[in-house]
């Protein structure tokens, strides 16, 4: 094989991280894309992180492809979700600012509550970026979908809290560059903290997969599902 024909060829250590990139841009657009309706964003993660996961970190299928089949399978439960949790995140704001604003409270319980008030919406966002993950891998009923997210916050925060880190650096980082010419980079943002946030994810979600049976191809070949890689 000639020194060119190995460059293109798409084992190549180059290919494939330019390959990552595209990928990481096309899924980024398409998740801005379907997030415009703002009631579809939650089903718009679900289908970015399922993305990430199959297509551009093991190399299976196609972004659009992925991410269409995902967003129809899993519309239903990822958008109850995303309902609830911004009128829960509107709740909790709410009752922030009103002690802020009240005169009346004490400026030590309010101080208290407040803090509570804040704890409790970083545990839900821990809970969310643990939730759509779960959603776009397994097929359960809606409230052993929340059972399982609340016990892998609390059981692996850590992961959680590293994904949250990503995603406020990116949102921070998006703010900063708004308006600026660098501000296209950001656009990668999306699907690049989708990657990512698969190393920690992954790790989680393959300590509770369920056992199947192997199965074998025409060849003889073990048929594995391709985030048992």
């Amino acid at each position: 094989m000639s020194r060119m024909s190995r460059f293109f060829s798409t084992d190549n250590p180059v290919m494939v991280t330019l390959s990552r990139i595209f990928d990481m841009i096309w899924v980024s657009l398409i998740f801005l894309v379907f997030c415009i309706p703002l009631i579809t964003i939650g089903d718009a993660i679900t289908s970015l992180y399922y993305v990430c996961a199959k297509v551009i970190r093991h190399g299976e299928g196609y972004v659009f492809r992925e991410f269409w089949r995902s967003f129809k399978m899993n519309f239903k439960q990822s958008t109850i979700y995303w309902v609830i949790v911004v009128l829960i995140y509107f709740l909790l704001w709410w009752n922030i600012n009103y002690l802020g604003l009240n005169s009346s409270t004490k400026e030590g319980t309010g101080g208290v509550l407040a803090a509570i008030y804040l704890v409790m919406m970083i545990v839900l966002a821990i809970l969310t970026l643990n939730v759509f993950p779960i959603i776009s891998r397994f097929d359960n009923k809606f409230m052993m979908t929340i059972r399982f997210g609340l016990f892998c916050t609390f059981r692996h925060i850590l992961h959680g809290a590293i994904i949250l880190a990503m995603v406020i650096f990116a949102g921070l980082l998006t703010y900063v560059q708004w308006g600026t010419p660098t501000m296209f980079f950001a656009i990668i943002l999306p699907g690049l903290v989708g990657f990512l946030s698969t190393y920690p994810m992954e790790h989680v979600l393959k300590k509770y997969q369920p056992k199947r049976e192997l199965e074998y191809d025409e060849t003889g070949t073990p048929i594995r599902m391709w985030y048992e890689d």
